[in-house]
């Protein structure tokens, strides 16, 4: 049984080598080093950040990659309902992202800018390809089994947290906590590493394809920055201008228009999508439910188990110790990921 303080640990590595990346490459930009780094580059970065400290765990902790994850056969329908859960969530996803937007900017639209020039299958393989396969990999296949086999429902919450925070800002944290909720309970529906992985690469496959699609609107939203609140406000202002509606008007009057329209407007549109989104999201627990039924798995009795047997492990010098799910390396890993989130909403 492995420690779950050495998952925690891993996940620790993982946060400093990427850390240590990102000071590498803004010493170079400081030191006047004219080093162009490709974008497919810059993606890849961090997939190796995981692959490399993962191999090292399993070395370490003499782990089957394989069944340390869970990579096993499941039934050949669970793909469909799994396809079919992240289309419901995707309203769910949307309100969060909006709501996370009213405070912060669009985390990926300067990014998907850049990806958009590796051209749609490249960018495919980065975006939704390798990130499907390596975050999985580590937030369900390590951090959420490791958890499983103490205290599976608090495992589910914890892991999504950390899942969340690795996005390292405000934007997509909200939506990650969800999809981390949802693809560790699909984990455990099918007993199978393999679904969170198809996913996952769903939804970021329709997210890149969708950015394609509509270059010209990601384009004004990644140069005009913001949050969305300052995007309604200059597009409203800006279309007032373009019909002549603003004509003989002061600044101010202008400016009381927009301040009288835009919130409620954007209330309104918010309550509409929530309640679509509640709707959908009862339509999710059903289909997760009967994943669970055609994998003839209880969710009851898999969920709310505690396992006793791996309370204690052995420690330092084999004395045994608490096999505690919250310990020093991941509150480390949280305040730095806070520490990050605050620094992206702000700089």
């Amino acid at each position: 049984m492995k420690k779950i303080s050495s998952a925690h640990w891993l996940l620790l590595v993982i946060a400093g080598v990427q850390l240590l990346i990102s000071l590498g490459l803004l010493a170079l930009s400081w030191l006047g080093a004219d080093i162009f780094i490709p974008i497919w580059i810059q993606l890849l970065l961090s997939p190796v950040s995981m692959a490399i400290p993962f191999g090292i765990y399993c070395a370490v902790t003499r782990s089957n990659p394989l069944k340390l994850i869970r990579f096993k056969k499941f039934h050949w329908f669970s793909i469909i309902l799994a396809i079919l859960v992240m289309v419901f969530s995707y309203p769910v996803i949307i309100v969060l992202n909006l709501i996370s937007m009213l405070f912060v900017e669009n985390a990926m639209s300067s990014v998907m800018s850049s990806v958009m020039t590796l051209g749609l299958p490249l960018a495919v393989l980065l975006m939704a390809v390798v990130p499907a396969i390596f975050e999985e990999t580590i937030f369900r296949g390590c951090l959420y089994n490791t958890y499983s086999r103490r205290r599976p429902l608090a495992g589910i919450f914890l892991s999504a947290l950390l899942f969340g925070l690795m996005h390292m800002n405000f934007n997509q944290m909200p939506y990650a906590f969800f999809l981390g909720i949802i693809l560790a309970l699909m984990l455990e529906a099918t007993d199978s590493i393999v679904i969170p992985m198809i996913m996952h690469f769903s939804l970021n496959c329709f997210s890149t394809v969708l950015s394609f699609s509509s270059s010209a609107a990601l384009d004004t939203a990644s140069v005009s920055g913001g949050s969305l609140m300052d995007m309604l406000y200059q597009t409203y202002r800006e279309t007032l201008n373009s019909q002549g509606m603003t004509d003989g008007m002061s600044e101010a009057q202008i400016n009381a228009m927009v301040d009288g329209i835009v919130p409620v407007a954007l209330g309104i549109i918010i309550a509409i999508l929530t309640v679509i989104a509640l709707i959908a999201l009862v339509i999710v627990l059903a289909l997760i439910y009967a994943t669970f039924a055609i994998n003839k798995r209880r969710p009851k009795e898999i969920l709310l188990k505690k396992y006793e047997e791996t309370q204690w492990v052995e420690g330092i010098g084999r004395k045994l110790r608490k096999n505690r799910m919250i310990d020093v390396p991941v509150i480390l890993f949280m305040i730095y990921a806070l520490i990050q989130c605050f620094l992206s909403a702000l700089l």
